[in-house]
């Protein structure tokens, strides 16, 4: 009795122990010449994955990622980060997605893994929080080849803009947004490069050529990229509270010199009518700084 009871203590310390020997493994769907199965992959090349039929075989199949299409399913980890990513908790998603990179990065080198792609997300999370020091260290190790998806592809692009941003290399970030300016782009890129555009032309003092870009910036992606949408709305009232013309007519508003026509009174107006476009959607809830929100007098009576 006292020996059963010893064999099957050691079966029960053995069991957790033996689970946490298990590598980790990437639950994957492949296609073949021999037809289509689920397996979990343990480890990667550019040209083989090594994969079981069940997350304890110890039976091993080698396949050529040339003769293997490979369909990852979506790990735990990645879905987690993702929800607060869209939770907009940058910080905390930033995290979650450079742990769910490392734990897969066995894979790495399999198109449409999720290591890349939690790697990728972890870059967004860098470049949405204005950590561009972080954003250019991260990318300077990232291999952008396993991506699939073509926004994604062009938003790693994109990210050659921010190191002028960075660096205030005004000059140079209006030539690199420059070079974007007939390429096609999804609103959300479009609306980055807008708004890096604005930074360059504001820097450079072009004042009203840098309005008409942070207009831009918040029409192409209107709500969706709610970052830039405030940004670019901010940056607009920022160019307002220091324009000349827009100092001259505030400084005239209401008395016999006012112009109504001048350049400065037209900018006022705008200014104004933004005050409402925050409250209804741009500013997603969140208070305009009042050094802003005294714009709000000089609206247009109807």
């Amino acid at each position: 009795m006292n020996l059963m009871k010893t064999s099957l203590l050691s079966l029960l310390i053995a069991a957790p122990l033996a689970a946490q020997n298990i590598p980790p493994l990437a639950e994957a769907f492949i296609t073949d010449e021999n037809g289509s199965s689920k397996v979990w992959i343990e480890a990667a090349s550019e040209r083989t994955i090594r994969h079981r039929d069940q997350p304890r075989s110890l039976n091993r199949t080698d396949s050529a990622l040339s003769r293997t299409n490979v369909f990852f399913f979506i790990p735990a980890e990645y879905e987690k980060a993702m929800r607060t990513f869209k939770s907009q908790n940058y910080e905390q998603a930033r995290t979650e997605f450079a742990a769910a990179k490392e734990k897969y990065a066995f894979v790495d080198d399999v198109p449409g893994n999720y290591s890349t792609l939690s790697g990728f997300y972890e870059m967004e999370c860098a470049r949405i929080l204005g950590d561009y020091d972080g954003l250019e260290s991260l990318f300077a190790k990232f291999q952008p080849e396993p991506l699939l998806h073509q926004v994604h592809i062009t938003q790693t692009e994109l990210y050659s803009l921010y190191p002028a941003v960075k660096s205030e290399d005004w000059g140079r970030l209006a030539i690199l947004c420059g070079n974007w300016e007939e390429k096609e782009l999804p609103g959300s890129l479009r609306a980055q490069v807008e708004y890096c555009h604005g930074l360059a032309l504001e820097g450079l003092g072009r004042l009203e050529d840098a309005l008409i870009a942070f207009n831009k910036a918040f029409v192409a992606d209107y709500t969706a990229s709610e970052v830039i949408t405030k940004k670019s709305a901010l940056a607009c009232f920022r160019i307002y509270s220091k324009h000349p013309e827009v100092e001259l007519a505030r400084s005239l508003h209401g008395t016999p010199d006012e112009n109504p026509n001048s350049s400065g009174a037209l900018l006022l107006t705008e200014a104004a009518a933004l005050t409402d476009l925050w409250d209804k959607a741009l500013g997603s809830g969140e208070k305009l700084p009042a050094d802003y929100r005294a714009f709000a007098k000089y609206k247009k009576s109807s």
